[in-house]
């Protein structure tokens, strides 16, 4: 047999409420979405105390790397590079 927590005369609802019977909420992990949490380091925390300066680092260093990859170039566009012919010397 369990034995119940006692019970704070005081709050009314304690005697109203029963949790005995409660669940975990399904939609909580669907919410609490692991990819939109992320773990800094302890020195990183510390160079970057907010969620704004975080995005801010992360922006400037995806258009680095967006300005690093190679452009794709539009088939239409494109032209092929001109073949050279050798010339016979006489």
């Amino acid at each position: 047999m369990k034995k119940k927590p006692p019970v704070d005369e005081d709050d009314p609802l304690d005697r109203e409420i029963d949790f005995s019977k409660a669940r975990p909420n399904p939609f909580f992990l669907w919410y609490h979405n692991p990819r939109t949490v992320r773990v800094l380091e302890p020195e990183l925390a510390e160079l970057f105390p907010d969620n704004d300066s975080v995005n801010a680092a992360l922006r400037s260093v995806a258009d680095a790397a967006a300005r690093m990859r190679p452009r794709k170039v539009s088939t239409k566009t494109a032209t092929a590079p001109k073949k050279t012919t050798k010339k016979a010397h006489s």
